[in-house]
């Protein structure tokens, strides 16, 4: 981690802290998450899913390092923030706006399920915008409740593409309760 100066947290998860960074000698800025080394395994068998994709819908995948207590990934900065920090303070954003992100949300998906990933975790606090406003997943992590499918909640749940077109609808229809519009 020599290599970057760190700065704010900017992030935090059940299991880990995202931080701005900005690789020395350069203007090149980076989230770097923060892990508990004990949780390795878990976060190495992440970063081989991350490292394999390329795409502009889906947050890219930088390094990983090691160090005495912690496991570290970075990651493309987002200046953006994610999206649910956008709808809870511009809760009446234009209709093109809303129209880019659906496509954008899907685009995401579809690049995941063409490469065998289910998602399971989409939420507007995992979606990232980037300097464009253009969206980005992000977190390849088991689903939060308010947005999962209701046969993951089976004795035997089934996880499937299907289960991410839900999650979808729950965020569309999550935001047009609060607000009365649609994405």
């Amino acid at each position: 981690m020599e290599n970057y100066n760190i700065y704010d947290e900017i992030g935090r998860g059940q299991h880990s802290y995202v931080y701005k960074a900005r690789r020395k000698r350069s203007i090149e800025y980076m989230a770097v998450k923060s892990t508990a080394k004990d949780r390795m395994n878990k976060i190495l068998n992440e970063v081989q899913f991350l490292r394999t994709f390329s795409s502009p819908y889906v947050l890219k995948f930088h390094n990983w390092y090691e160090s005495s207590n912690h496991i570290w990934i970075i990651f493309e900065f987002c200046i953006g923030g994610d999206l649910l920090n956008l709808i809870t303070q511009d809760k009446m954003l234009p209709e093109s706006t809303i129209k880019s992100f659906g496509y954008d949300m899907l685009m995401g998906l579809q690049y995941l399920h063409s490469n065998g990933v289910i998602y399971c975790d989409l939420k507007p606090a995992n979606v990232l915008i980037d300097e464009y406003g253009g969206l980005k997943v992000d977190k390849l992590a088991p689903g939060s409740p308010h947005y999962m499918a209701p046969e993951l909640f089976e004795q035997h749940p089934v996880h499937s593409f299907a289960s991410d077109f839900w999650a979808l609808v729950r965020l569309v229809a999550f935001r047009r309760l609060n607000d009365g519009r649609s994405y």
